[in-house]
């Protein structure tokens, strides 16, 4: 069994989870910007093809030898399925469904999954404050989605309810697999276990997306669609997937999936620097209060600690 983790290393993983979503935040243009160039089955397949390679380089240059028990090879198949096949065919699809606005709103649940799934598989505890830190960082994402100067289409039901369920199931998957792939990290090092688990899971991806690129005009492609894919599957997928486990294995899941509820105020403040869009009051205090929430339940939520698989 590995060591406890030590506060350097504690506050390495959460410097690393920062980063990561300041890679997701970005993120959100770069694939926009690729999937004017590509089909959104063709663009995962790719980004995930070259996501599964830098993942490998970085765990070998780590030293991680892939020597997994037969045992666990079932576990990693099936994290790498929910975690990467499943969900990103829910989001594909249910993003194509629904409104952005529904989608970020959908999405910012995680952290409440997660503590709720972690606290009822008795993995997570969770203390009032918490779960008051919780709610918090909700309600400023809720403030900054309703506060923008754009229409917002909040429209749950009738037309969207298709993609809406699709978001909703994408982000039980995310839950889950930041709860299972857990116990994995007790054996392996992280990168060992995200970098396996995702090739696993992006091998189904890449199946499906065969019939599509046999057919795509490939010569059509801009260079600049290209590098965003690669921009995209190196630090949206390879680099944020390793950070995004460490911080789990370090952390536990539910401070780990907190971090996500930076990811709309850093998409909101990136769009006000690069591109010049105008922030509303009601905006900056939901950036407030996303922030003050988030640090009140990274500070009251605790790993709980189990028993190695297995043993």
């Amino acid at each position: 069994m590995k060591a406890i983790a030590t506060k350097a290393e504690l506050t390495w993983a959460d410097g690393l989870l920062f980063v990561t979503v300041l890679f997701w935040g970005i993120n959100f243009s770069v694939v926009k910007f690729a999937l004017a160039g590509f089909p959104p089955l063709i663009f995962n397949s790719i980004r995930f093809f070259i996501a599964s390679a830098i993942m490998f380089i970085v765990a070998r240059a780590a030293g991680d030898t892939f020597r997994f028990q037969r045992r666990h090879l079932p576990y990693l198949l099936g994290v790498g399925f929910i975690g990467n096949t499943t969900y990103q065919l829910l989001f594909v699809f249910g993003v194509d469904n629904t409104t952005a606005d529904n989608s970020s709103l959908i999405l910012a649940t995680v952290p409440a999954w997660v503590a709720l799934f972690g606290t009822l598989a008795g993995v997570e505890r969770i203390s009032a404050r918490g779960w008051l830190g919780v709610g918090l960082s909700l309600l400023g994402i809720l403030l900054i989605i309703t506060g923008s100067d754009h229409q917002v289409e909040l429209q749950f039901g009738g037309a969207t309810l298709r993609g809406d369920l699709l978001i909703l199931l994408a982000t039980l998957c995310w839950s889950v697999y930041t709860l299972i792939s857990r116990p994995m990290m007790r054996h392996y090092s992280s990168a060992m276990v995200t970098s396996f688990s995702t090739l696993l899971g992006a091998i189904p991806l890449v199946l499906i997306a065969i019939p599509g690129m046999i057919e795509f005009e490939w010569a059509g492609v801009a260079p600049s669609a290209w590098l965003a894919v690669f921009l995209s599957g190196t630090f949206g997928i390879a680099l944020a997937y390793i950070f995004w486990n460490n911080g789990v294995s370090k952390l536990g899941s539910a401070r780990t999936s907190l971090y996500s509820n930076l990811i709309p105020p850093i998409a909101l403040l990136t769009a006000w620097v690069w591109l010049g869009e105008t922030l509303t009051i009601q905006q900056w205090g939901g950036v407030i209060l996303a922030l003050i929430g988030v640090t009140l339940a990274r500070r009251h939520a605790r790993p709980v600690t189990i028993q190695q698989m297995g043993e």
